[in-house]
């Protein structure tokens, strides 16, 4: 995620204000704040569209295109599970959006987001309904913690 510069401004919150400030401090410190967030929001969906233009590049470039498609005919045809096939592995254990099969440690909201779009844009295409997801609460407790410590580093901190 690309840097994001927040200057250091205490005016704006009881907890971290040393003195009262004037109504204009208080003022402009709540714009800046308003404008941090805004930046900080327009990065997160930057890294939300970069991760879009990538979804599912495993069906889509050889020699894995190749390796879908026979694990695709096979399974129609009846020869395999599709979940057995050497495709499906490698998609699942090398595309983070897999998460209940192969969750990656720093598992993030990112991930979480295009499971979602994954499930709902594959089942209304696919049936004309979305099935019910399963997501652990653990890995939604972990994805949590990863993205605010990915936010957190993607601060740069001005005095």
């Amino acid at each position: 995620m690309k840097k994001i510069k927040i200057k250091r401004n205490t005016n704006g919150d009881s907890r971290s204000a040393t003195t009262i400030p004037t109504i204009n401090a208080f003022g402009d410190a709540n714009n800046i704040h308003a404008m941090d967030v805004e930046k900080m929001m327009k990065s997160f969906a930057e890294e939300i569209k970069n991760r879009s233009t990538d979804h599912d590049w495993s069906k889509l470039y050889e020699p894995y295109r190749s390796m879908f498609y026979r694990d695709l005919c096979n399974t129609i045809e009846g020869r395999m599970k599709f979940e057995d096939g050497e495709w499906y592995k490698f998609h699942c254990d090398n595309e983070r959006h897999h998460l209940l099969k192969h969750c990656p440690d720093d598992v993030n909201l990112i991930d979480v987001l295009e499971m979602i779009c994954d499930c709902v844009c594959a089942g209304m295409a696919r049936s004309g309904y979305v099935r019910d997801l399963e997501l652990d609460l653990e890995i939604l407790k972990r994805a949590v913690r990863n993205t605010v410590e990915m936010l957190k580093n993607s601060v740069e901190l001005e005095e």
